[in-house]
């Protein structure tokens, strides 16, 4: 079945989706400042379950591709620490997987 990834950047914690959706990866890029994390949840806020995670060291990428991709079920939040200078998120809105 193919898919529709398509991508989006977040510059805040957010809720990118309120459903299913497929997960394909991201970019994290981080500040100077020192190490910046990304949590992936599957649920509707903060506080839902960790599926994924990316770090990366000052200054440095974190780019990972999820080819198969991961279906999230209750609703895409992305969970940004500090140091964040930019996180793109790759999805399939249509939750296929």
């Amino acid at each position: 079945m193919l898919t529709r990834v398509i991508w989006a950047r977040v510059e805040a914690d957010r809720l990118v989706a309120r459903r299913g959706v497929g997960f394909y990866g991201g970019e994290l890029e981080a500040t100077s400042g020192g190490t910046a994390t990304v949590v992936i949840r599957d649920g509707l806020g903060a506080s839902a379950v960790a599926i994924y995670s990316f770090s990366a060291a000052a200054s440095a990428l974190d780019r990972q591709a999820l080819p198969f991709g991961i279906l999230i079920r209750e609703g895409l939040f992305v969970d940004l620490g500090s140091n964040v200078s930019r996180f793109i998120l790759y999805y399939d809105p249509t939750g296929q997987e």
